[in-house]
């Protein structure tokens, strides 16, 4: 290991272990390692959150995918108190189409209300806007479908919504009372189109999905080509873009489309609730970040429209984006403390608690630890003139006891001999007890020395004592 990865690890390691002792000390806590995560019913979804729950596991977050809900119910989920999930995959436009004119008041007022608790982590992959017709229909925009029944998909889905929005804003009303407005799917084969009893049908769906690729090969129906008024959509609603399904893109015998069709698109999103726990925050960025949807399909063919290097993105015009996400996606890395913590803690057996407290609070020990330094580096300076003087008190201590003997011997009284040796023995089996540092050896022995110079003084003076049995 290099001097600066010493050193990060060193810092990383002190961090951690001040933010673990301060996390047992205060009885603070960090987030749990789970996130419920809506994937709704889209096999699109479920396998970018698989990857995401494949790539979290590692550092201990436990991702419980939700497939029962989508569309506003996803929304209305999200907002929840208590919240029904952490996190959710949501078209884009969704949120777009309740506000702004064309939006209903109570969709407004949801929207105003709501959306605060809410954050993107990332733009995902297009799902294009696909209006079908019969092949006869003569129209070229929306504003034709005027008096004309349209399938605008299930009353719970997200591009309902979308419909609703882009049916509006060409004057064609939109509402549950009209019946022309028809809440279901078109069927693989067309039949509603064929049968007459549509004119136009709705989806919001990937260009790989099975429903898409059957509508693309069925005799009858085309595609409405957006081609003169794509941009002026793409202007006015910013959750939506164009694309171009090139001639020949879907088949070349039989030639399918038989020439270009623009078409409107929107890009899912991975919503958040605002008050998740930033180091999931940075932890599902992560994932996002580094499993990019395939560009092939389960043939093993190109996905229509999709583009190397375009997602993900967090440029999102409906959603903030939290600044957790910002660093991943700058950086393309997990904060260090978190990236060297967490699968540490995991393979430990500790909860996943404790990664996201010291991820959280890592920077605040440190800005605690600063003035803390200044009070303990004049102690630290002090501490060791303080053990010195400790084992030289015990050094002392004997020193006095001996010079007290030195000095009996020194007086012209006639003293017990027997009492002096015996003082003198206890002095040196006290000394020889006493547990030193290797440094301060020569100062023991120095002490040990003068013991025996006592000892000879008092066997060498033996006139000046009165023995015991006199």
């Amino acid at each position: 290991m290099n001097l600066p990865k010493a050193i990060t690890f060193i810092a990383v390691a002190a961090i951690a272990l001040l933010s673990a002792g301060y996390y047992w000390a205060t009885g603070q806590r960090g987030a749990e390692g789970k996130i419920v995560l809506a994937t709704g019913d889209v096999a699109n979804y479920r396998e970018l959150a698989a990857a995401y729950e494949k790539a979290l596991e590692p550092y201990g977050v436990d991702v419980q995918l939700r497939p029962a809900v989508e569309g506003f119910q996803t929304l209305k989920g999200l907002v929840a108190d208590p919240p029904q999930f952490d996190a959710a995959f949501i078209k884009g436009g969704l949120v777009g189409s309740m506000q702004g004119r064309l939006a209903r008041s109570k969709a407004q007022e949801w929207q105003q209300k709501e959306l605060g608790k809410l954050r993107s982590l990332g733009r995902l992959f297009y799902e294009p806007i696909w209006v079908f017709v019969r092949s006869d229909f003569s129209g070229q925009s929306l504003r034709d479908l005027k008096g004309k029944a349209v399938l605008t998909g299930t009353r719970e889905s997200g591009g309902r919504r979308i419909a609703a929005q882009l049916l509006r804003a060409n004057a064609i009303e939109f509402s549950k009372d009209n019946p022309l407005m028809i809440a279901e799917d078109i069927a693989p084969d067309g039949n509603q189109l064929l049968s007459g009893k549509a004119e136009a049908a709705f989806l919001v769906q990937p260009a790989d999905t099975p429903l898409i690729q059957s509508l693309l090969h069925v005799q009858g129906i085309r595609l409405l080509n957006f081609a003169l008024e794509a941009d002026a959509y793409a202007n006015r609603f910013p959750a939506l873009t164009k694309v171009t399904l090139n001639r020949g893109a879907v088949e070349f015998e039989p030639l399918s489309p038989p020439e270009d069709v623009t078409l409107l698109a929107t890009s899912t999103a991975l919503v958040v609730r605002a008050d998740l726990d930033p180091s999931l925050i940075s932890l599902l960025s992560y994932a996002v970040l580094q499993n990019p949807r395939s560009g092939f399909d389960k043939a093993g063919d190109p996905v229509l429209f999709h583009r190397p290097g375009t997602f993900p993105h967090i440029s999102d015009p409906e959603y903030r984006v939290p600044e957790e996400t910002r660093q991943v996606y700058k950086s393309g890395e997990l904060p260090v403390a978190l990236r060297s913590i967490a699968p540490a803690v995991k393979e430990a057996g500790f909860p996943f608690s404790v990664s996201a407290f010291i991820s959280n609070h890592g920077a605040q020990t440190v800005l605690l630890l600063i003035p803390s330094l200044v009070i303990l580096l004049p102690i630290l300076r002090v501490l060791p003139s303080v053990y010195n003087w400790t084992v030289r008190r015990r050094l002392l201590y004997w020193y006095r006891q001996l010079k007290a003997l030195e000095k009996q011997l020194d007086e012209p009284v006639e003293g017990d001999l027997a009492a002096h040796q015996a003082e003198i023995e206890r002095i040196d089996s006290g000394v020889r007890k006493i547990r030193y540092p290797l440094a301060f050896s020569d100062q023991f022995y120095h002490l040990r020395l003068h013991i025996n110079l006592v000892r000879q003084r008092l066997f060498q003076k033996p006139h000046v004592v009165r023995m015991a049995a006199e």
